[in-house]
């Protein structure tokens, strides 16, 4: 995946948007949805961390010249400890496009991790007593 269709009318090159600067908003960035599956995709879903109403605004505009589309084509999915961990896994697996604090990857991707496979483990605990 080197470019990705988006809403059909616009071509995102990966590199470009490993180019941007990132480090001047937020810690991390990581692409993941549609975007990564091959394919059109309609929106550009980039998790970043949590960041305050300026910094995501002005972060989505700058982000929507960069890469020549319109805003409503980019969705900010913003990921912490309150995010529902299947989002935040879905999210932390995807392609990394900046990262300057791992440990803050790996603290949320870890949580979430261990959430996975406790809910595992109780959902095959429940299908082997509804078996029984």
């Amino acid at each position: 995946m080197q470019e990705i269709l988006v809403g059909r009318c616009y071509r995102v090159s990966l590199e470009k948007l490993r180019q941007f600067p990132w480090g001047r908003y937020v810690k991390f960035a990581f692409l993941f949805g549609s975007a990564v599956a091959g394919g059109p995709a309609e929106d550009v879903d980039i998790a970043i961390p949590r960041a305050d109403l300026e910094t995501y605004s002005e972060l989505l505009a700058e982000l929507a010249l960069w890469l020549g589309v319109r805003e409503d084509y980019i969705d900010l999915v913003e990921v912490g400890p309150d995010t529902p961990c299947p989002l935040v896994l879905e999210a932390l697996r995807g392609v990394p496009l900046h990262v300057e604090d791992w440990d803050l990857v790996f603290r949320l991707f870890n949580v979430c991790q261990d959430w996975e496979i406790d809910a595992k483990k109780l959902h095959e605990a429940l299908a082997a007593r509804r078996r029984a």
